[in-house]
């Protein structure tokens, strides 16, 4: 259960992400989809491949955070990625 609530946090900080830094070239958010896509595909198909349980995470964690880093790369934006905070709303 954990090991898809995490990374689907994950997934979802992108997409603030998105919204305070504004990427020019390429979506937090859209890589961040395409990368959870691609860790629990790999993590299917090492399942079928071994015939043993993997734990996601050690796909899932990986992809995501590589291809964050490389999205900020190409965006320009690693500074402020790496800074990131989430401002709280006043209620």
């Amino acid at each position: 259960m954990h090991a898809v609530v995490i990374p689907g946090l994950f997934v979802r900080l992108m997409s603030k992400v998105d919204e305070v830094l504004q990427p020019t070239k390429l979506s937090y958010f859209g890589v961040a989809t395409a990368a959870y896509a691609v860790g629990l595909m790999a993590c299917f198909g090492a399942n079928e491949i071994y015939h043993n349980g993997q734990p996601a995470l050690l796909y899932l964690d990986p992809s995501l955070v590589g291809s964050t880093l490389a999205c900020a790369a190409v965006n320009n934006q690693v500074t402020d990625l790496w800074d990131f905070k989430e401002e709280e709303d006043d209620e």
